[in-house]
């Protein structure tokens, strides 16, 4: 299904963007469209690698860094379930206006719950 994501004018002048290195901030707009309806990903460097770099050999130490390097600045939330890297973005529903979505295949982050706004209470 499409999906249809926002990147807000004001995302390039976001002091906790602004601070990121190039690349990771190139990385968190292929997120943003990685993303499902609930604001969930596959974290793993391979999944990464394979929607936002397809046609980059990257070195999965480099992925790694770059996505930790946004999660340490609380843009990402990071979580495994079963053996599994998941990210979130914690404040989806802040920034995205979902039509017609679908559920998310990916399990919720610990201590989640679902209020609909893409937050935990």
């Amino acid at each position: 299904m499409a999906r249809i994501r926002t990147v807000k004018p004001s995302f390039w002048s976001d002091l906790a963007v602004a601070r990121l290195r190039r690349d990771a901030r190139l990385m968190l707009v292929g997120l943003i469209s990685f993303a499902d309806d609930e604001g969930r990903f596959l974290a793993s460097a391979s999944a990464i690698a394979g929607y936002v770099f397809p046609h980059d050999d990257l070195p999965p130490v480099t992925i790694r860094r770059w996505r930790d390097e946004i999660a340490k600045a609380g843009i990402i939330g990071l979580y495994s379930v079963d053996g599994c890297e998941y990210g979130h973005f914690p404040n989806w529903g802040k920034h995205q206006k979902i039509s017609h979505g679908s559920p998310s295949v990916h399990p919720p982050p610990p201590g989640w719950l679902q209020n609909g706004s893409g937050a935990a209470s």
